[in-house]
């Protein structure tokens, strides 16, 4: 019988990682209508919201009456009957609903922009139903990747303290938090 010359084996070392800290996500909430739309982020403490550095943007134009935005009167014609009744056409469009969709088309432009530029990780929408739903529409795909939560609700007046309240109790803490 022969001897085995095998040495016996070293048990490996595996590297062990060090302890990672979570990664903070940059969340920007972004609180929007048809004309008005505010950006806020977490303060450094995590207990208040605080305006982020874009500025606020605001449509004026959305808000002013349809004689302010529209210059002309529309067209008049006659009846057809041959009776000299004569009546307005109406206009094509309403201008207010125009001016509300460029407003929400530049918000998705400037999230677009703000996205490209890795401004944020991700984004909480909060808006009212048609709004968001215009918004969600006109958003590009990596915007919408980024999207993590939506709220429902026309919370442009609200104040700061206010909307982290309702934000509270309509989103996870997860999504506040980072």
């Amino acid at each position: 019988m022969a001897k085995s010359v095998m040495k016996p084996r070293r048990k490996a070392r595996i590297p062990q990682t060090p302890d990672l800290e979570p990664r903070h996500h940059k969340t920007l909430i972004v609180v929007a209508d048809s004309a008005k739309a505010r950006f806020l982020k977490e303060s450094e403490d995590h207990k208040k919201l605080v305006p982020a550095e874009e500025a606020d943007m605001l449509a004026p134009k959305a808000r002013r009456p349809d004689r302010d935005l529209v210059t002309d009167k529309p067209g008049r014609g006659f009846s057809p009957a041959r009776d000299g009744r004569r009546g307005g056409f109406d206009p094509p469009h309403d201008p207010h609903k125009l001016e509300k969709h460029n407003f929400t088309a530049e918000l998705a432009e400037r999230l677009d922009k703000a996205c490209l530029a890795k401004q944020f990780d991700r984004i909480v929408l909060v808006a009212p139903k048609r709004s968001l739903g215009e918004l969600r529409t006109l958003l590009s795909p990596r915007v919408r990747k980024a999207v993590s939560h939506e709220v429902a609700k026309d919370l442009t007046a609200s104040s700061p303290t206010a909307l982290r309240k309702a934000l509270v109790d309509a989103l996870p803490e997860a999504a506040i938090k980072s």
